[in-house]
């Protein structure tokens, strides 16, 4: 009897054992992978979006948006990094959407929820999914909601990343800049360009989920 019970404790112990180094192999390649990831992305200056199918990113996003007009921009947004990309939502609450880039080049499923009251924190999970994935989950759009089309254009200076988004259908006429930064001390140490409009970080009617439900903000 004691030799049956210490026979299964031993079994269960072996098998929890297993089942630890295996966790422990698939972080371990995970944390690898999205090192090497970040190292290719730094050296091709080509960060913000997920370059290989399969690749999973999830990140703490630490980012301040600005209202901006769009002839006003002091760059010459051909010379830099161009994406087309069609953002659609399938549920608003938690915050999940499809992207379909450059006329479907790539397909990623996103999920984001707010760390900070202000909105300039967010928790961000990101993967690469198949063109039949994304049809699928495409039948499952939030209604009443429409499509979001953009261009991003992504200029680099002075070794910073700067988003500028041009909006186009529904809701053309608006155009932001996005600044992602790797600290929130950083983020609020950064001195906006003279150029920009107003800073609508904190303000969620420009957070795109809400232009997808209600469309272009009109203020006060």
């Amino acid at each position: 009897m004691e030799m049956k019970l210490l026979s299964k404790i031993w079994k269960v112990t072996i098998i929890i054992l297993v089942v630890i180094i295996i966790a422990l192999i698939f972080i371990i390649g995970m944390l690898y992978k999205q090192s090497k990831d970040e190292i290719n992305d730094i050296n091709n200056e080509e960060a913000y979006i997920v370059e290989s199918e399969g690749t999973t990113i999830g990140h703490k996003e630490i980012e301040r948006k600005w209202l901006i007009d769009e002839s006003s921009v002091p760059y010459n947004l051909e010379s830099g990094l161009i994406l087309k990309i069609e953002q659609t939502y399938i549920c608003f609450s938690p915050e999940i959407r499809i992207r379909r880039m450059n006329n479907g080049d790539q397909f990623i499923l996103g999920i984001k929820a707010d760390m900070s009251v202000d909105g300039m924190i967010r928790d961000e999970f990101e993967m690469t999914i198949t063109e039949e994935e994304y049809n699928n989950l495409l039948s499952k759009r939030e209604k009443d909601a429409i499509t979001i089309n953009k261009i991003r254009y992504q200029i680099f200076e002075e070794g910073q990343a700067l988003i500028i988004d041009i909006f186009e259908n529904e809701l053309e006429g608006l155009a932001y800049l996005e600044i992602e930064f790797g600290s929130e001390e950083a983020a609020l140490a950064y001195n906006e360009p003279s150029w920009v409009i107003k800073d609508v970080t904190s303000d969620k009617r420009y957070k795109n989920q809400s232009l997808a439900q209600y469309g272009i903000p009109v203020d006060d």
